[in-house]
């Protein structure tokens, strides 16, 4: 089966949409700055004093090794048939309370993504089977945490593959806010009826018959502020048609970016860097590695990775507590 392979070709030439709107609206209340020292080598990225941000662990996905570091299994003379691994990785997304408009980065998988009725197709279900329950998909994890769709003023799609967008339609009173190019490439698929991919055919679907607040990030528009201490990345082509991260400024520790799949986990990242296994365009992935690098290291902030198991675990979950 293929599991993506993508052409950019496919892609039609999309309207580019003005966004300053959408981050000119009036602030709900003026956070109070706290000043921060001055560094000779460092950039100091001022977070706001109320916000908080809360990780949320919606569960795993059970999958070849190779997909995420490529050549992870490789077959030789001696050994013609290696047996593959199967590794269990995190699907997850986080949550920023903020007095300006909270924010959503991700939104994991839809419940009803798997069985004989599931919107997954059947061979996708195999390769990629979710582990976990409705219980720790994103509505019963905000459910927990006592906030609803619509207090979402914002929601980031990083991209829109099944495990990080299958939860679009419940925000109908957001600004979904993704990149151009991945908007235009997934609805191809949508089009074409390509289920041989991870954009899932019933999900965008059902999207086209709603009243969805999207927002389309131009391919050539720059990082820009969200809210205060909260920047859009536009990292672009790469793992996908279009990438998008978010750079995190935190009071209590150092900042994060959250970079989703523009790098998996920390074998991707390095060094050595080791290419991932699934990919539309390498050497846009290629780039957008050395400049998650190269912010971090700018900014002193931390590399939260899209599917990290052990650096997962470690992080501190929602029903535990938040970051600050």
């Amino acid at each position: 089966m293929k599991i993506i392979e993508f052409d950019k070709d496919e892609i039609a030439q999309q309207v580019r949409v003005d966004v300053k709107s959408l981050l000119s609206e009036p602030p709900v209340s003026k956070p109070i700055e706290r000043p921060s020292p001055p560094s000779r080598n460092v950039k100091v990225s001022r977070a706001s004093d109320a916000l908080r941000m809360h990780v949320l662990d919606l569960g795993k996905l059970r999958l070849d090794k190779n997909f995420m570091v490529a050549n992870s299994t490789v077959a030789t003379a001696r050994t013609p048939n290696p047996p593959g691994k199967l590794i269990d990785v995190p699907v997850s997304a986080y949550l920023i309370e903020h007095p300006d408009g909270n924010v959503l980065f991700d939104t994991g998988c839809h419940p009803d993504w798997g069985g004989s009725r599931g919107r997954w197709p059947q061979a996708t279900q195999e390769i990629f089977p979710v582990i976990g329950g409705k219980e720790c998909m994103l509505p019963a994890r905000l459910e927990a945490l006592g906030i609803g769709p619509d207090q979402i003023r914002h929601v980031v799609l990083s991209h829109l593959h099944c495990d990080h967008a299958g939860c679009v339609e419940y925000f109908r009173k957001s600004n979904l806010i993704v990149h151009e190019d991945e908007f235009a490439g997934a609805y191809t698929h949508f089009a074409t009826r390509d289920e041989s991919t991870p954009y899932i055919v019933q999900d965008l679907e059902r999207w086209s018959k709603l009243d969805l607040n999207w927002r389309r990030i131009g391919r050539g528009e720059p990082d820009r502020d969200l809210v205060k201490g909260v920047k859009l990345l536009n990292f672009g082509s790469g793992h996908s048609y279009g990438m998008l991260g978010l750079q995190v400024s935190l009071r209590s520790q150092n900042g994060v970016l959250l970079v989703s799949d523009a790098c998996y986990t920390a074998e991707n990242y390095g060094p050595p860097a080791r290419a991932a296994g699934i990919g539309h365009d390498s050497l846009g992935a290629k780039r957008t590695l050395e400049r998650i690098r190269a912010l971090a290291e700018g900014h002193n902030h931390d590399v939260w990775y899209g599917h990290d198991a052990e650096q997962f675990e470690a992080l501190r979950k929602a029903s535990e507590g938040c970051y600050e």
